[in-house]
């Protein structure tokens, strides 16, 4: 059966979804044997969230995650249970808590994305630079159109 080029596009993209999930899983595992794939989307919501320095309320990680509150919650148990969060208090309200990573889990997450890039980098290594430069963008172009 012929397939369109938006078929098509979705082939490939289930298919990458698919390779991906299961990457973000090994990757998970590398940074503790006992985290999840949810649990290092949850991980890396929360690097990601405090980046300016202080750390991440609760809320704004399931924002970005577009997950429930209570599943946030869970999430961001098992990673302070594993050491690679601690919960702080928020500067702005004394009686909320924010949470971020521990130097364990810092550490543990930067061993885990160098990993990943040099799997990515030996992936494409007969890619050529411009290739490499023209995905980037076209997925970014993808990212940033909607849903």
């Amino acid at each position: 059966m012929s397939r369109s080029p938006l078929g098509e596009l979705e082939v490939e993209l289930t298919r990458l979804m698919r390779r991906a999930r299961s990457a973000q899983q090994r990757t998970a595992a590398e940074v503790h044997p006992d985290l999840d794939s949810a649990g290092y989307a949850v991980l890396i919501a929360v690097r990601d969230l405090s980046a300016s320095g202080g750390g991440a309320r609760g809320g704004e990680v399931s924002e970005v995650l577009g997950l429930h509150k209570s599943t946030t919650s869970r999430n961001l148990t098992t990673l302070e249970d594993l050491g690679l969060v601690e919960r702080i208090p928020d500067p702005d309200d004394a009686r909320a808590r924010q949470v971020r990573l521990t130097p364990q889990g810092a550490e543990a997450l930067d061993r885990s994305v160098l990993g990943r890039r040099a799997r990515l980098r030996a992936q494409l290594q007969e890619w050529e630079a411009v290739d490499i430069a023209a995905l980037a963008r076209l997925l970014r172009k993808l990212n940033d159109s909607g849903t």
